[in-house]
């Protein structure tokens, strides 16, 4: 814009610059007399005539003319700049990077054994999810005109095994209880933990299914399992719970200080110096000079299938073919009888409360039968037919009401099992059964004094009887 002045000469030129996006307007004021002077209604006026409405900036405009800064360049007008949308996100429920984390002790020492290296997950846990994309908002030119935002982008699960997708998509849950991996990008799910060794570099496991050991297991470190324990090499002073069986192919030697506890049975080619405790079976083929505990029984077979030292107990049975050793301290054998002797007293309290009930049937069903042949002598008697209905119907209600008694008597019969033949609960030696060994069947005690061979030992329901094998014995 050229403003003349009475000589008809210009003044000023007013010069604008418009960026590429159309977000900003520059002006700059060209003077061609040092006395004029620019009014912000000037400028406002030369926008308008540009078609520049939007975001223009009159505080800085009147400013500007105030200060006569005429040779700066002036923001005359801002747009408003797209906001773009977000793109959708994953968001992983457990660390995807598998870090090492060491903990600290109490007394400040580290704790290399607890690394967290096993993520547990349950059924229908959710493994990550999806964060959808966010909307933005519009931006404004300087001309006014509309610029659109730039959408999100989507996302998708890339998932594997035993996982599933909800029903909105927007979650990736776990379809059993397992361990939560994840390798190259995807997520996916596993019933079994396998590691070639369980040591320093995998430290202690706490699984919630079954746990696979290629190697060996290490002293001083632990496999805890809902699922079953299988060890392919040997256990050493290490700590063992499954809620399952444990089975370990080369043995354990415990240290004294090594254990295991199952659920469900064990077995290990042999167990030294530890503690073991099953639910059900333990199988071995040596037990040395270790605490053993079975819910079951205790089977030691093999060619040279013995118990030495230690004390061995179980609730059934206990299988072997040697039995302590001249030259090792004392072997405990026990057979606990103790659900025996509970089984057999409720058994007894449900033999008096069934006595105590066919007491009360035989009564029930005199009254009842006394109930029927009192209404056959009301129906034959010379009351009128109105009275005998009167006398029926209430005779009738009184015998629905004695009838449920019985019913209710009958269901509180309680069935009663024959008991196990005593004389079941047994321990069995193939071979020599040494005069260091002492038993202990449900509290009863005795002690061998001299070798014994190819015997059977059990309770008579007197004292302990010694006997020899038959072939019913040896079959197990």
């Amino acid at each position: 814009m050229f403003v003349p002045s009475e000589e008809n000469i210009p003044l000023y030129k007013i010069n604008h610059l418009v960026s590429a996006d159309k977000l900003k307007v520059y002006i700059r004021i060209e003077l061609f007399d040092k006395s004029a002077e620019v009014s912000p209604q000037e400028i406002l006026n030369y926008l308008t005539e540009k078609e520049i409405v939007y975001g223009i900036r009159e505080n800085d405009i009147t400013e500007y003319c105030g200060n006569k800064e005429y040779s700066k360049e002036l923001m005359a007008a801002m747009g408003k700049t797209p906001i773009d949308g977000k793109d959708a996100r994953i968001v992983y429920n457990f660390d995807t990077k598998k870090e090492k984390k060491f903990l600290e002790n109490d007394d400040g020492t580290i704790d290399f054994k607890n690394l967290n290296n096993v993520i547990n997950v349950d059924k229908d846990a959710v493994l990550c999810h999806i964060v959808p994309p966010e909307e933005g908002e519009d931006g404004i030119d300087v001309y006014g005109n509309n610029i659109p935002y730039k959408r999100g982008k989507n996302v998708s699960f890339n998932y594997g095994s035993n996982t599933y997708i909800s029903q909105d998509g927007l979650k990736l849950l776990a379809s059993m209880d397992g361990c939560a991996e994840f390798k190259n990008d995807r997520v996916f799910v596993e019933n079994v933990y396998k590691v070639d060794n369980v040591g320093n570099s995998t430290g202690n496991i706490d699984f919630i299914g079954n746990v696979i050991v290629n190697g060996d297991v290490k002293e001083g470190f632990s496999i805890t399992a809902k699922g079953d324990v299988k060890i392919r090499g040997m256990v050493e002073g290490a700590y063992i719970k499954s809620g399952g069986e444990v089975i370990i192919n080369k043995g354990m030697n415990g240290m004294g200080k090594g254990s295991i506890y199952a659920k469900g049975s064990i077995t290990s080619k042999y167990i030294e110096n530890a503690t073991i405790v099953s639910e059900k079976y333990i199988y071995a083929h040596t037990l040395i000079n270790s605490e053993v505990k079975a819910g079951e029984s205790v089977i030691v077979k093999g060619s040279s299938a013995a118990i030495i030292g230690g004390i061995t107990g179980a609730k059934n049975a206990i299988y072997a073919k040697t039995i302590g050793n001249k030259t090792n301290p004392e072997t405990n054998i026990v057979i606990d009888l103790t659900d025996y002797y509970e089984e057999q007293m409720l058994m007894a309290a449900r033999k008096q409360s069934n006595h105590r009930l066919e007491k009360q049937l035989l009564k029930k069903n005199k009254e009842l039968k006394e109930l029927d042949e009192k209404t056959d002598l009301i129906m034959k008697s010379s009351l009128s037919n109105e009275n005998k209905s009167v006398v029926q119907k209430q005779l009738m209600l009184k015998k629905i009401k004695f009838s449920n008694e019985v019913n209710e008597i009958k269901e509180q019969f309680q069935e009663v099992k024959s008991l196990r033949d005593l004389a079941e609960y047994r321990i069995v030696c193939k071979g020599i059964m040494y005069s260091n060994t002492k038993i202990d069947i449900g509290g009863l005690k005795y002690r061998v004094r001299e070798d014994i061979s190819f015997s059977k030992v059990y309770h008579d329901g007197k004292d302990i009887v010694v006997v020899p094998l038959n072939p019913g014995d040896i079959d197990i």
